[in-house]
């Protein structure tokens, strides 16, 4: 199966170019403090700069924790809001959700594959995601007891509390997916992919069931759900250099509801994004790690956050509120 988030550079060009002031309505994204009661908005991430560790980042107050961490598969980080606890796959099929504040092991069990396109349902407490393995068959044209290698695709559920396994079926995801371009609809509990012929699959995870097929026309990048609206936002250049577009999208449908140009960004990172309820920003981090919070509404960068670490997977969150 072809590996395509690997043809997708690290670091989406974009160009700078002059930026606009456009006044933000009351309902768009804004560089506000923190509503009372919502907590803290903190990101955490791996870093491989001084051997493997998960860094998480306070970015109301700059505080910052480091936890020593195994080799991980890039995809199969999650949040989990119930714990507030981090969680990764480890080379070798170990998923441990990790306390960031004091690096406790909240719980660790074993997966029957190395899982990727990682979700979390936090209504059902679930950890969802993909994996593949290959297994070998006769060759039938081999006189000598030949095998040929087949690789084949799986959608896992697992509870994210016992580590029981709720479903394990073989799943036919085509040439693959965008392996950073998944979500879960907390709404309508579906688990959502991009497959390679751009098409989202909305997918049933306990039962395994394809719910709906959706024909988008062309790759999402750093794909966000938004809880509030239902829609999705994605960041992508433009056809035009120095331009990237910010794109609401209703998942059911494949509308483009709005494209907003984005100005002032070089370049950013891949599977790094997020959408904060609070400020009702997209967030994305750039190629000289700053987080930026973008007005999904107008393209306006409304905060910038300089980060002194280089990390992969990060995941946001606000603290006692729900995850994103």
């Amino acid at each position: 199966m072809k590996t395509f988030n690997l043809k997708i550079l690290n670091a989406m060009k974009c160009y700078p170019v002059i930026i606009s002031l456009i006044l933000l309505a009351l309902t768009a994204c804004e560089d506000k403090p923190a509503a009372p009661g919502s907590g803290s908005l903190v990101l955490t991430g791996i870093t491989s700069a001084k051997g493997s560790e998960m860094v998480t980042i306070d970015l109301d107050s700059g505080y910052v924790s480091t936890i020593p961490v195994n080799c991980h598969i890039l995809s199969s980080t999650v949040y989990d809001p119930n714990t507030c606890g981090y969680g990764y796959v480890s080379c070798d099929t170990l998923f441990t959700l990790v306390d960031t504040e004091d690096g406790d092991i909240i719980r660790s069990f074993r997966l029957p594959g190395l899982i990727s396109s990682a979700v979390v349902d936090p209504g059902n407490n679930l950890l969802i995601g993909t994996y593949g393995e290959y297994k070998y068959i006769d060759d039938p044209d081999s006189t000598n007891g030949a095998t040929l290698p087949v690789y084949h695709t799986y959608l896992l559920t697992a509870d994210l509390k016992t580590g029981e396994i709720i479903l394990d079926k073989e799943f036919d995801l085509g040439e693959g997916v965008f392996l950073c371009t998944h979500f879960f609809d907390p709404v309508n509990k579906l688990y959502v992919l991009q497959r390679a012929d751009n098409k989202l699959l909305l997918i049933n995870p306990v039962t395994g069931t394809t719910i709906k097929t959706v024909d988008i026309g062309k790759p999402l990048i750093n794909v966000v759900f938004n809880s509030d609206d239902g829609h999705l936002i994605s960041l992508t250049p433009a056809s035009e250099p120095g331009i990237c577009l910010i794109e609401v999208y209703e998942p059911s449908t494949g509308e483009l509801i709005s494209s907003k140009p984005v100005n002032g960004i070089d370049s950013y990172h891949f599977c790094m994004s997020g959408y904060d309820p609070d400020s009702k920003c997209y967030l994305c981090v750039t190629g000289d790690n700053r987080v930026l919070f973008i007005d999904p509404e107008t393209g306006t960068i409304a905060r910038t956050i300089k980060l002194d670490y280089q990390l992969d997977d990060i995941r946001f969150l606000r603290k006692q509120a729900e995850s994103f």
